[in-house]
């Protein structure tokens, strides 16, 4: 009898775990990430794209791999004035640190960025590093992404957080794939956070957000932060490549 009633709770407990994790209930915690991003106006894709695949290739990057467990990407914009962005990950601030330890002292990242000086226009070349605040799901799972640059007056992070997260668990039947916020920590001139939600494709990733826009969780979400934030640009993010060193 005692097997029995132990069989079915741990029977309920694996079902109700997958229910959450499939269903409405996602976990919005931070998970502790760093995010550089290396905005880029590429004017010689093919030379652009070889110098990337060199480097990714050679002893230094897969150094750099080993030791900080970096992941790198390439994406396309739309919506800003860049054409892309590669972005740097580290899973927390003592990795970024071992990371740009490697990168800056190697020979072969020097030749890449020299050759950006040829392959992009470097006057309109700039960068933020941003700390993770809010993941909701996976993010290397979805290819394109809505994200969404914006100011948050200071002092007041806390009343946004508060009031986005609610209004983002109004929409968890919408908003079916990744999701998070990032505040930008460094390279902050323009913008101080960054929502992103991310999927397989555009055409569900406008549909989601039409919805979530027309909502009125997102009208009151709206009427409580307006004079606490000020929307910069939103950006079309496209996937063109990860870095594996493959």
């Amino acid at each position: 009898m005692f097997r029995k009633i132990t069989f079915t709770f741990l029977f309920m407990s694996f079902l109700s775990i997958n229910l959450m994790s499939d269903g409405h209930e996602v976990n919005m915690d931070s998970d502790g990430t760093i995010h550089e991003f290396n905005y880029l106006t590429v004017t010689d894709p093919t030379n652009f794209m070889m110098a990337l695949d060199r480097f990714d290739k050679s002893k230094c990057a897969q150094k750099w791999r080993d030791e900080s467990n970096v992941n790198v990407s390439l994406w396309s914009l739309r919506g800003t004035g860049s054409s892309h962005f590669i972005l740097v990950v580290y899973e927390n601030a003592d990795m970024m640190q071992k990371g740009r330890n490697v990168f800056n002292s190697c020979k072969e990242s020097a030749d890449m960025i020299k050759t950006f000086q040829k392959n992009t226009d470097t006057d309109r070349s700039w960068n933020w590093v941003s700390q993770n605040v809010v993941t909701g799901r996976s993010w290397t799972s979805n290819s394109v992404f809505a994200k969404y640059n914006f100011n948050v007056e200071e002092g007041h992070e806390g009343h946004y957080l508060k009031a986005w997260k609610k209004m983002m668990k109004s929409q968890m039947d919408t908003i079916t794939q990744s999701f998070g916020l990032n505040r930008v920590v460094f390279g902050n001139r323009y913008v101080t956070h960054m929502v992103y939600v991310g999927h397989d494709s555009l055409d569900a990733l406008l549909k989601s957000q039409e919805t979530v826009l027309s909502s009125d969780e997102f009208s009151e979400f709206y009427e409580d932060v307006k004079d606490i934030r000020t929307n910069v640009n939103t950006e079309l993010v496209q996937l063109v490549k990860y870095y594996t060193g493959e």
